[in-house]
């Protein structure tokens, strides 16, 4: 049976038509950045640019899936609270979109070539379609829930999406599962508002003996796909929301990774701190180290 016939060929299609065209936006958008807001604190932001590329995805969902929810970052309003509610409330819908429209606004508005688009395709809770385009690189790792996790160039995912080719294109991804923790080039990220972003300074204090080095790249999605692809050896961070993570835990769990809310609790949709990693020991030795209290468990 062709590639085309398959159930998931269309929402992986939509998918990836929707992020090269909003990542290819805001990259032409770069150099021209309008007014910057701020959202839930001074270092969470939002451009003109944001809602624009948001826009642009949910037409495209929104023509090919009319019935089907969607939960974006630009239309959720902003802070920890109001993500975890809307997170709640959609989670289990039979067919959700998971969208960051610009995942690394900082990196965005500072100029810095570290941004990417993340969408993710649920069904009743389930993962079942994640992409995560860089389009400075042109580069567009997927994964399809029991078929793996691929990178792939930006015109090889177009042609795919547009059914120029019948298999899925690509380099297979695999996590890095040969390191113990102390080899391990762990990335995590700096949180929005304050209490996280305190605990991730403790954190890391106490991380910075037991690993090789650290990286803090500002996109979470992009560090969780660089987990996927090996090029990281693991990935921790506090209060995320669901757009930052869904895409890149599903390309993560398709190239033999593991992820797990902090606690060792499995993943599921309204996990907001997050550890990964190719390696069971490497996941428990971050999660032993990166522990929080309960007020900030999602």
């Amino acid at each position: 049976m062709g590639t085309q016939s398959e159930p998931w060929f269309k929402p992986l299609a939509v998918a990836i038509r929707a992020a090269i065209e909003a990542g290819d936006y805001f990259r032409s958008r770069i150099d021209s950045v309008g007014e910057v807001k701020t959202k839930s604190s001074p270092s969470d932001l939002v451009t003109d640019v944001d809602p624009e590329c948001e826009r642009r995805i949910r037409q495209h969902i929104a023509e090919a899936f009319p019935e089907h929810d969607v939960l974006g970052e630009e239309t959720t309003e902003p802070g920890s609270e109001a993500s975890a509610e809307a997170t709640a409330k959609a989670a289990n819908a039979q067919h959700l979109w998971i969208v960051d429209p610009l995942d690394g606004t900082t990196n965005f508005v500072q100029g810095l070539p570290l941004s990417v688009v993340s969408i993710a395709y649920a069904e009743a809770g389930k993962l079942c379609v994640g992409v995560v385009y860089d389009p400075y690189r042109q580069e567009l790792f997927y994964a399809v829930r029991g078929m793996g996790a691929y990178r792939v160039s930006a015109s090889q995912a177009s042609d795919f999406a547009n059914g120029q080719s019948t298999s899925l294109p690509g380099e297979k991804l695999q996590v890095a599962n040969e390191k113990e923790l102390r080899a391990c080039v762990v990335a995590t990220g700096v949180p929005t508002r304050g209490e996280a972003r305190a605990w991730t300074t403790e954190a890391a204090f106490k991380m910075v003996g037991k690993v090789k080095s650290f990286r803090a790249l500002g996109a979470a999605a992009l560090q969780l796909a660089y987990v996927a692809a090996g090029r990281l050896d693991a990935f921790w961070e506090y209060d995320l929301n669901a757009w930052d993570l869904a895409a890149g835990v599903l390309l993560i769990s398709e190239a033999g990774g593991i992820v797990r809310e902090i606690g060792g609790k499995p993943y599921h949709l309204g996990v907001r701190n997050v550890v990964a990693a190719g390696r069971d020991d490497v996941v428990e030795g971050i999660d032993a180290a990166v522990q929080i209290p309960d007020a900030l468990r999602g």
